[in-house]
């Protein structure tokens, strides 16, 4: 059985890739356009292939055959879907995509490329000091399309804060000034469900990047099926959902704390002392998730850049341009002295 997945036009057998805005699949060669049910009656639903406990020992595979050139390509042993570095077409490598490796949500992708290289121009614009390299064409064409896998958490939580708080009150009679303090011992608590927590479950993805184009909207929520990912790259996860499930519970309880906290009002001070956060019925969903990626190289550092493929949420981290920066200083200083001196020879 092939490991390659490639999904080829009906028509003229040319590669497909999935169309975010029409979410349909589209044959660059003949312009065709297929509905999900029509491959699923050409290459069947279930093309997952069952890994067995002997295949797991050799399932970080770290290169496949381009099932349309014959190229071998070496990946990264979480790539799971990826495009041929020769022809172009997408493949997917089926055996890092099931067994435990097989998603079971997929949120397709919203936005183009196009879209996600005007968003991100766009967004660079707004900071002056960004290094002019980081708007080149050919380094914003780089942003690539990824399907990253998440972990989606479900959990019902039980929070309770215990503390003390004061009330102080001051008046004055005749000569004498008053201070009246009174103590309380405060106490809150509250149950909560949260739906669908996200967890990054790469480790190659920065936490605090995929953190930051949250939320998605979970209406789009589908029953993960591998055409979506053709003409994309994939991650496989490579954080178990034990690792995740600690990362959200520190998540949820600073939420449930600051929810907990913002109910302790009306006093002068409170100091809270105790607090129990108790987890239950905790379910957790190996999800993949849209996002556009750009790693730009800039003095021998890389700075990334994502844009939500649903949302076009886009955040990073961008250097400042030393030049930039001193073509303002002198600016300034220029302007400030043509104030000055030219406004002093007026009052002269």
């Amino acid at each position: 059985m092939s490991k390659v997945q490639e999904y080829k036009c009906l028509n003229c057998g040319a590669g497909l890739h999935f169309d975010p805005p029409s979410a349909k699949w589209k044959c660059g060669y003949c312009f065709s356009v297929f509905e999900k049910e029509a491959l699923e009656a050409a290459y069947g639903k279930d093309i997952h292939k069952t890994t067995t406990a002997e295949e797991e020992k050799k399932e970080d595979l770290s290169c496949y055959r381009c099932a349309s050139c014959g190229a071998e390509l070496v990946t990264d042993q979480t790539v799971s879907a990826t495009i041929c570095l020769y022809c172009k077409s997408p493949s997917i490598i089926k055996e890092r995509l099931s067994g435990k490796f097989e998603p079971k949500f997929v949120i397709p992708f919203k936005l183009t490329k196009d879209q996600a290289k005007s968003i991100y121009t766009q967004w660079v614009k707004k900071r002056p000091f960004v290094p002019d390299e980081f708007l080149e064409k050919e380094e914003v064409d780089r942003i690539t399309g990824v399907y990253a896998p998440f972990w989606l958490y479900d959990s019902y939580v039980i929070g309770q804060i215990e503390g003390e708080g004061t009330k102080v009150s001051h008046w004055r009679a005749g000569d004498y000034r008053y201070t009246r303090t009174k103590y309380y011992r405060i106490e809150r608590e509250g149950t909560v469900t949260y739906k669908r927590v996200p967890v990054d479950a790469s480790v190659k993805m920065d936490d605090t990047l995929m953190n930051n184009i949250e939320p998605y909207n979970y209406s789009d929520l589908k029953d993960f099926s591998m055409e979506y990912l053709s003409g994309f790259m994939a991650e496989r996860y490579d954080v178990s959902s034990d690792e995740g499930e600690g990362i959200m519970k520190k998540r949820v309880e600073r939420y449930v704390e600051q929810r907990l906290l913002g109910t302790v009002t009306g006093y002068s001070t409170a100091n809270m002392n105790k607090k129990n956060i108790r987890f239950t019925e905790i379910a957790c969903h190996y999800a993949m998730l849209p996002v556009y990626l750009l790693v730009h190289k800039y003095n021998d550092k890389s700075y990334m850049f994502a844009v939500n493929g649903q949302t076009g949420k886009v955040t990073g981290d961008t250097p400042v341009s030393l030049k930039k920066q001193l073509f303002f200083a002198m600016l300034v200083f220029l302007i400030t002295w043509l104030v000055v001196v030219i406004g002093g020879a007026f009052l002269g």
